[in-house]
């Protein structure tokens, strides 16, 4: 298999007023929720977090890696992460995308070896998506965009060999829709709507 996923669990939760990682999520944490679905397709998993031991008392077969710097935002999580995880790449995805599925995160490694970035042509409404396969190479250009103060996804795939998978290759892989997958937990409300999904799912099943 040689995978590695990278949960980014970092980020001051502002909007949720406390860690999302941490919310309770069918009978776990969602950090954990996520762990276990994803598990059987990645052979190594990293959380990137705040600091050192924020989510250690879950006991997940899983390495932490704290941020470099606390208001450096995801781009500098996966910079941070790039330096220190073992492989030369990582699928990197948030905490707050719990509806994702695997096999999606199979697809663009399987597009990934020849590139610098591999992520999904999104449109404009998931334009901020951070999600897709990143490399090493991208060290240099994700320090200096931090550097100088306009790191973006479009800076990122302009300055890095990119490979942008169209959106509707999902619907042959999954049939969990694009716009669920994506779906992002930011708040309160889109929480209660998440774990009320995930309830009838369960029921329905």
């Amino acid at each position: 298999m040689n995978r590695t996923l990278v949960i980014l669990c970092g980020g001051d939760s502002s909007r949720m007023g406390t860690k999302k990682a941490l919310l309770p999520f069918e009978d776990k944490t969602m950090v954990e929720y996520i762990y276990d679905k994803f598990k059987p397709f990645f052979d190594k998993i990293y959380l990137s977090v705040n600091e050192r031991g924020d989510l250690t008392h879950l006991n997940l077969d899983a390495q932490e890696i704290p941020d470099i710097s606390r208001n450096a935002g995801p781009f500098g999580a996966i910079l941070s992460c790039l330096t220190m995880i073992s492989g030369d790449r990582a699928f990197f995805m948030s905490v707050d995308t719990p509806f994702m599925d695997p096999r999606t995160a199979v697809l663009l490694y399987e597009h990934s070896t020849d590139y610098d970035i591999t992520t999904f042509n999104f449109n404009e409404a998931c334009s901020d998506t951070i999600c897709g396969v990143y490399n090493k190479n991208c060290i240099g250009t994700l320090f200096k965009g931090m550097f100088f103060k306009k790191v973006s996804n479009s800076f990122l795939q302009e300055k890095c060999r990119t490979n942008l998978i169209e959106t509707n290759e999902i619907d042959n892989i999954s049939t969990i829709s694009m716009e669920q997958q994506f779906y992002k937990v930011n708040d309160r409300s889109s929480y209660y709507y998440a774990v009320f999904s995930i309830l009838k799912h369960n029921f329905i099943c």
